[in-house]
């Protein structure tokens, strides 16, 4: 298990890089990280857990105009366990981001990408592809400094269904 959470930030940590040299001399590159709330929709390989526990994620990206950024990131999507068992799951995505400015300040943002995510319970782990799409509004503290609200859902191609994990999330972006 150790060993896969190292590739997983390896293979983020690429996607970074390869990001922060195409943006070398631009001024779009920013990185951020939140902390979240786990949703867990579905029956997750005969589990049905309760909705409790703390997630987050790391993210970096480029924004390219006012209005789009690419951005590729880490997420731990949550440990919750009771009676019944327990499950845990984590990922690594890539999203295209559009956003609307409502005025200087604030901004509405939705994204569309692919995850990779893993999924370890208590009957067994499981990994997949999945559909991540996300709502959020950023509120922008001055020039460098932004906090952001958003809800994320990761649609996961795992255990022969396709399980919906979701998160709630607050936190903060810095551009460079």
């Amino acid at each position: 298990m150790h060993s896969l959470s190292s590739k997983t930030f390896l293979r983020v940590a690429c996607v970074t890089a390869c990001l922060a040299a195409a943006a070398a001399h631009a001024d779009g590159l920013y990185v951020g990280g939140s902390v979240a709330a786990p949703h867990f929709s579905d029956n997750i390989d005969g589990l049905s857990i309760g909705n409790s526990g703390v997630s987050g994620k790391l993210f970096g990206g480029y924004q390219l105009n006012p209005y789009f950024a690419v951005e590729a990131g880490l997420a731990d999507l949550g440990r919750i366990s009771d009676d019944s068992g327990s499950i845990k799951s984590h990922g690594e995505y890539l999203d295209a981001v559009g956003l609307l400015p409502l005025d200087p300040s604030w901004s509405l943002l939705g994204s569309i990408g692919v995850a990779h995510v893993n999924i370890d319970t208590s009957n067994g782990d499981d990994n997949g592809a999945a559909l991540k799409l996300g709502l959020g509004a950023e509120y922008a503290l001055n020039k460098n400094v932004a906090l952001r609200g958003e809800y994320e859902n990761y649609h996961v191609d795992a255990f022969g269904g396709h399980p919906n994990i979701g998160q709630y999330s607050f936190g903060v972006r810095v551009n460079f």
